[in-house]
């Protein structure tokens, strides 16, 4: 187990200096938050959306002291940012919310683009039986409502795509918030035309339809194959959407149709990834039982799929540019590119007591472990705790949360090179 104290480790895949030679690069570990002993847990909520602001200074957390259980929508947690460089890593709070999951939080993340100045956080929120969602101006201290849930941002902050989380958390407890239906109730449509993913204006909170669970849903039966096709409509499966996630140049989107028999299992299998334009038009199915979807840029996806991660082109199915380092990624990590270093990638070895975060070379097919944290238990199950490693948009540091010292708290890695 690691002490609180800096740790550094040494990363093979190293970047080059002006010579063409490799030059080894640092990393330092060092502790953000505390409070495991007095029931005060932290984390960040994802590992897919901006925790760091632009300027890869300040990081928005979240504190709570639930842990073991799935939140309900009385257990409030207060929101508030930390900055990176600041030695005392003081706690500043900016807002609370009740509406909340143990793997992504209250979705809190920075809203970029030049109207917001660098200084705006956005979050969900539950107001009046509805999840809602809050902007926070740090420049102003103003906060305000706009009617529908924070997914992904736009990333010149001027729209953010919106999924019905109640219905996500009824048909995947742990990923959306907690609400008064479970999955065989009758009120629950199999697959409304009034629900799907939203477009919301980040300024008016005016709220568009783009894509229908119907519409996805009546997309998909005309790419399957007569047998598949049969097998959905015997079955009567319930569909639903997660992991909304905006292209680099915000022009398209990708998420996840899911399904499931009422009342019935589900596994990572059941389900496709589509892409579409923020318009709602020109929807496309990307591939088959995928996990961890990420842009890789404008034009191209990668995934976990079959046991590989897959680089996918963004034109359909059956669209497949490369697998990346097979002999090492062979488990769903949680990977990500990092700024600034062309074809390096951060991720972590989730499902295991001891989590390392490793960094990855395309072009040599190597990684190596530049940290490593214990006590991860549960390993496995909706109450584990994935590090969920976040690379600041300058590639210089990398955020985790992690239950080393027995609750949720996080971490920072920086590079000293």
């Amino acid at each position: 187990m690691h002490q609180h104290a800096p740790s550094v480790a040494e990363d093979a895949a190293a970047s080059l200096n002006p010579d063409g030679d490799p030059k080894p690069m640092t990393w330092v570990q060092t502790r953000l938050t505390n409070g495991t002993a007095a029931g005060r847990f932290h984390s960040h909520s994802y590992y897919d959306i901006p925790v760091f602001d632009a300027e890869s200074r300040r990081v928005v957390l979240y504190r709570t002291s639930v842990a073991g259980r799935h939140p309900s929508g009385d257990d409030t947690i207060e929101i508030g940012v930390i900055d990176v460089m600041d030695p005392a890593r003081r706690w500043t709070p900016i807002g609370e919310s009740r509406a909340w999951s143990v793997q992504q939080g209250p979705m809190a993340q920075w809203v970029g683009g030049d109207e917001s100045g660098g200084s705006q956080v956005i979050w969900n929120d539950r107001e009046d039986g509805r999840i809602v969602a809050r902007v926070h101006d740090l420049a102003t201290g103003r906060t305000r409502t706009l009617p529908r849930a924070v997914y992904a941002v736009d990333p010149d902050g001027r729209h953010m795509l919106s999924l019905n989380l109640l219905r996500l958390n009824t048909l995947r407890p742990g990923y959306g918030y907690s609400g008064d239906m479970d999955d065989t109730d009758s009120r629950l449509d199999r697959k409304p035309d009034d629900d799907g993913v939203w477009r919301v204006d980040l300024e008016t909170g005016d709220a568009a339809l783009i894509l229908s669970l119907k519409r996805a849903v009546r997309f998909l039966m005309r790419q399957l194959g007569l047998r598949s096709r049969l097998g959905h409509l015997r079955r009567r499966y319930i569909y639903w959407f997660n992991h909304a996630k905006l292209s680099p140049d915000g022009t398209r989107f990708t998420v996840k149709l899911r399904f499931r028999v009422p009342g019935g299992p589900w596994n990572e299998a059941m389900g496709y990834s589509l892409t579409c334009g923020v318009d709602g038009r020109d929807l496309r199915l990307l591939a088959p039982a995928t996990s961890h979807v990420i842009w890789y840029d404008r034009d191209r996806l990668y995934f976990w799929q079959q046991g590989k991660v897959r680089l996918f082109r963004d034109a359909g199915p059956g669209t497949q540019e490369a697998v990346f380092a097979p002999s090492v990624l062979d488990a769903n990590v949680h990977i990500r590119q990092i700024p600034g270093l062309p074809d390096r990638f951060v991720f972590d070895t989730p499902y295991r007591e001891e989590i390392d975060v490793c960094i990855l070379d395309l072009k040599t097919g190597q990684a190596e472990r530049i940290a490593q944290f214990g006590n991860h238990t549960p390993a496995k199950g909706p109450f584990r705790c994935d590090l969920h490693p976040v690379p600041s948009p300058d590639g210089q540091h990398i955020l985790v949360t992690t239950l080393e010292d027995g609750g949720r708290q996080v971490h920072l890695l920086s590079r000293s090179d």
